[in-house]
């Protein structure tokens, strides 16, 4: 039986039910066509959050057949536009909401299509959040089944704004094995089980080095930290990377691995991560979790 036969019915309610008497409230928090709004997080920057949100993303448009949304929510150092092989601005339609730009079947939105590549922002919080906001509801999205977001690395003011401004299905929290990165993601995990987004489960980057010659695989980073991590907190671990070179040529050429080697292993991995997050989005729908009144 295929396991992502359809389509998620436009406008559906999915990942929560409303709460009787809170509709209006809450329904403010939705972006118009979108049905799931999932974030890729990390309690550290360096854990390769940024390169797992494009190539789940891209698998999940490619392996689930799913119409696929990619928010780069990274205000301070956008990675998308490079990673993503963005060019030029995103053009704005007649009703003056920006068209996002699309690549690899996945349409895309970042800070970085809309200023120079050499310019640093100098904003302090509320600035930012204007642009978020603008990135978001200031955008024509169409029908998305999952729109993507590559969130800010770390637990600060922008995270939590974006966790309580959008209505976030769940978070997938990225990782590498050793005990430093851990501890960070387990800060994740609390932040977000804070603002009430339910946590898709842990995943984990840079596993293992496999050596070109003798195929050995070398755990640079420690073994198993992630699963464990998953296990001590009762949440699903949903699979891991290895350290391969093809990932970060990817990622700077603006080629995604799944997709300049789409029958690789490291491929493989992406595609069963994101039949993963699928599986589980669905679950959470099924199951008709409820989101407590936000105050914004």
């Amino acid at each position: 039986m295929n396991r992502f036969p359809r389509h998620f019915a436009p406008g559906a309610t999915r990942g929560f039910a409303l709460q009787s008497g809170k509709e209006p409230h809450l329904q403010n928090l939705k972006i118009e066509g979108v049905n799931d709004i999932i974030a890729v997080a990390s309690g550290k920057g360096g854990v390769g959050k940024s390169t797992t949100a494009v190539n789940l993303a891209v698998s999940i448009a490619k392996k689930c057949q799913l119409k696929i949304g990619l928010l780069d929510a990274d205000v301070y150092g956008p990675s998308i536009p490079i990673m993503m092989k963005l060019h030029g601005k995103p053009e704005v339609s007649a009703d003056k909401k920006m068209i996002p730009i699309e690549n690899y079947g996945v349409k895309c939105m970042s800070m970085g299509s809309l200023v120079a590549e050499s310019e640093a922002l100098v904003w302090r919080g509320p600035m930012v959040m204007k642009a978020l906001e603008q990135m978001t509801r200031g955008v024509d999205w169409g029908i998305l089944d999952i729109l993507v977001v590559d969130m800010p690395p770390g637990t600060g003011d922008a995270q939590i704004s974006i966790s309580q401004r959008l209505q976030l299905s769940g978070a997938l929290i990225v990782s590498t094995p050793q005990d430093v990165a851990l501890m960070d993601a387990r800060r994740g995990v609390k932040m977000f089980s804070k603002v009430n987004v339910p946590i898709l489960g842990i995943m984990e980057n840079m596993s293992y080095f496999k050596c070109p010659n003798c195929s050995e695989p070398y755990y640079i980073f420690g073994k198993g930290g992630a699963q464990k991590t998953a296990d001590e907190l009762g949440m699903k671990f949903l699979g891991e990377i290895p350290l391969e070179v093809g990932i970060r040529s990817g990622s700077d050429e603006g080629v995604p691995i799944v997709i300049s080697n789409p029958d690789s292993f490291v491929s493989q991995a992406y595609a069963n991560l994101a039949k993963n997050v699928v599986g589980t989005l669905e679950d959470l729908a099924k199951k008709q979790y409820f989101r407590p009144e936000i105050t914004l």
